[in-house]
């Protein structure tokens, strides 16, 4: 299997460039123009305290070097972009005059939360900022830096038997400019774009509220909230992102990477139709197929390739917005009762990526990236390495 791999490979650059020798100045100029392929990394907030990678801390100097670290690893396996999770729970990855800290970045922050005492905003409790580092070190090393965010989680009440979320309400008109005002703030860090995440109305156990923490919905009133209804309170939110996003910088992105099941998404208000066929919405969207093609109990079901053509077919990706795939390395190795594929297989990311590629995808976001240190992704991660040409 290496070895016809390396053959496949060492074929098709050798195609590549003698292709490429024979094109005339004016095709070559196109061919460089073309829109770079993205090979991705998702940094989450449960990837910081992770041993391997060292970002939770109070000193800038431990915090600079372990980012240094990371982003040469992951530049080991050709990956250019990194999404950074900078809100996750109406929280803050920088140095905020609105935000409270994100309590995964810091120790002290982390013991300010504990306690109940987590109020105060960013700017007053971060000892320094991990956004303005991590975008440093990562345009430094050429690395693209991507401000993820869960625009809607607020906070868990952990108090109760069974911990509560609570969530912005999308239909009040407080809730759309407090997550505009975050991303505001962010953009003129001078990040490479925003991402969502595939959060939207999909709590079976929360409440939503206004910005000032008034419960306005129950979960259960929520779920009776038509489709139509969902997907228009959320996009009132996406297209002023987006516009904010384009007036900080027209050259940064807004993309939005939702659940890999269509039907979920459009049931939640994650209205991936409209994303995909009108512009003004996004830039990209990049849904999370997280299935091999060996699914079920008895395996041999095509999970990805089937998710894969819904997702890039004409019918739906009107626009070409389905630009990318989000990958799951977190599974890669493990027994999965459902997904065969992840324990009978070790090529099932370079299988993937080529097959993303075929459909005319773009590139790939991995989650997540401390998975990068865990031998059982290792075998994976080197044949995806050996499928990437340049």
């Amino acid at each position: 299997m290496l070895f016809k791999r390396i053959t496949a490979a060492i074929l098709t650059a050798a195609l590549t460039m003698a292709a490429f020798t024979g094109l005339s100045a004016s095709a070559k100029s196109t061919a460089a123009d073309k829109e770079k392929e993205v090979r991705g990394v998702w940094l989450s907030v449960y990837d910081y305290g992770y041993s391997g990678i060292g970002l939770s801390t109070d000193s800038e100097t431990v915090f600079r070097k372990n980012a240094d670290r990371f982003i040469s690893r992951i530049k080991q396996y050709k990956l250019n972009t990194i999404y950074m999770q900078v809100r996750s729970n109406d929280d803050a990855a920088w140095r905020s005059s609105t935000f409270p800290a994100m309590k995964e970045l810091s120790p002290y922050v982390s013991s300010l939360a504990r306690n109940g005492k987590n109020t105060a905003a960013a700017k007053k409790t971060l000892k320094f900022d991990p956004l303005s580092v991590m975008t440093e070190e990562a345009h430094k090393n050429d690395v693209d830096l991507i401000a993820w965010m869960n625009p809607y989680r607020c906070y868990r009440n952990n108090k109760s038997k069974y911990p509560t979320m609570y969530f912005l309400d999308p239909q009040a008109s407080g809730s759309i400019n407090r997550v505009v005002k975050a991303v505001n703030e962010v953009m003129a860090y001078g990040v490479d774009g925003v991402v969502f995440d595939d959060y939207f109305y999909h709590s079976t156990n929360g409440y939503w509220n206004d910005s000032k923490k008034k419960v306005t919905l129950s979960t259960a009133q929520a779920a009776k909230l038509p489709r139509a209804k969902k997907a228009a309170n959320v996009n009132k939110l996406v297209r002023k992102v987006y516009s904010a996003v384009k007036a900080r910088n027209k050259n940064a992105t807004f993309g939005i990477s939702p659940q890999g099941n269509l039907d979920n998404d459009m049931a939640s208000g994650a209205d991936v139709k409209t994303w995909a066929s009108v512009d003004g919405y996004v830039d990209y969207i990049m849904p999370q197929i997280y299935w091999t093609d060996d699914y079920g109990k008895k395996g041999g079901t095509t999970m990805f390739s089937d998710r894969l053509s819904q997702f890039t077919s004409k019918s739906l990706d009107k626009k070409g917005k389905i630009k990318y795939i989000a990958l799951a390395l977190y599974r890669c190795g493990y027994a999965n009762a459902l997904d065969q594929g992840w324990k009978s297989s070790d090529t099932n990311l370079a299988d993937q990526y080529e097959a993303l590629k075929e459909a005319g995808c773009k590139g790939y976001s991995l989650f997540s990236a401390r998975f990068i240190y865990i031998g059982k992704a290792e075998d994976e991660l080197g044949y995806l390495n050996e499928s990437i040409v340049g």
